[in-house]
């Protein structure tokens, strides 16, 4: 794969959900590529432990503490690294929950919903002038073939009324194809796509029900596998200039009907806006 840095600048990364599965084989990868690697991670511990893997095998790294289930974390995530950092050429929506049960953050919304998509929009917002900075910054964000199972339903967003984990799950993978396509209209010079990076053996299936854990475990590809179209899509010079699109891993798909309605896409941004008091940063 080639370098993901040219011979004059080196391209800073920042990838969420960074400490284990997909996101920690992805930064460990492109460290060794050649990019300065921000790991986003809610547990400092464990982020620290990815940024000194990454230097041990001759990356350069930072840790990034963010909790994506706190807006006021996501901010002072976002105040920090712009005070460090003057652009960003790379960053990669990663993380992600699946529950079984309906849970509420203290920003009052259902916690898959705020911290799959809600918390990566704001983020996303907050990060633009870094974005902008680079020459041909990459919003990269890892969804799922699930989003076709997913509905907006305008009504009931946020499962208040009828939850189920799977279900939820699915609309917050569908919100985020959605968004993919509003910021590539939004944002024209940044090149803004999501993929389905196949499924995989991840901890995001640690709320199955115990009987059923085995599952993924033994059956699933792992991890590195799962990686390596995020890499690709990350780092590939094949890619410069493709945008507003969806990968089922390495190979360009077209979304669900409903991950096409630039209407709801239009809407969705500005619920999020709201919901996230974006329209105000």
């Amino acid at each position: 794969m080639p370098a993901i840095s040219d011979p004059t600048s080196e391209k800073t990364v920042l990838v969420t959900g960074a400490t284990s599965g997909i996101g920690l084989e992805t930064v460990l990868a492109l460290g060794r590529l050649g990019a300065f690697v921000v790991v986003a991670a809610r547990d400092p511990v464990r982020g620290q432990s990815v940024v000194d893997q990454i230097e041990r095998g001759g990356g350069r790294a930072e840790l990034l503490t963010i909790d994506l289930a706190s807006f006021t974390s996501v901010r002072e995530a976002a105040r920090r690294f712009l005070a460090a950092h003057a652009r960003l050429d790379v960053l990669v929506h990663n993380a992600g929950v699946a529950l079984r049960r309906r849970e509420v953050t203290a920003d009052g919304h259902e916690r898959t919903w705020q911290t799959n998509f809600l918390s990566g929009f704001l983020l996303t917002r907050l990060l633009r002038p870094a974005l902008a900075a680079a020459p041909a910054a990459r919003v990269v964000s890892v969804t799922s073939e699930a989003h076709r199972n997913g509905r907006i339903d305008w009504e009931n967003l946020e499962l208040e009324k009828g939850y189920g984990g799977f279900q939820a799950y699915s609309n917050t993978k569908l919100a985020q194809v959605l968004f993919t396509r509003e910021l590539a209209r939004r944002e024209r010079r940044m090149f803004v796509n999501a993929l389905h990076p196949g499924a995989i053996a991840t901890g995001i299936w640690r709320e199955l029900p115990p009987w059923l854990r085995w599952l993924p475990k033994n059956f699933l590809p792992s991890p590195g596998w799962g990686a390596a179209p995020v890499i690709r899509l990350s780092s590939s010079p094949e890619l410069d200039g493709v945008t507003a699109r969806y990968f089922r891993r390495f190979r360009e798909a077209e979304p669900s009907y409903a991950g096409r309605n630039d209407a709801d896409a239009t809407r969705l941004w500005q619920v999020a806006e709201q919901a996230t008091g974006a329209a105000k940063s």
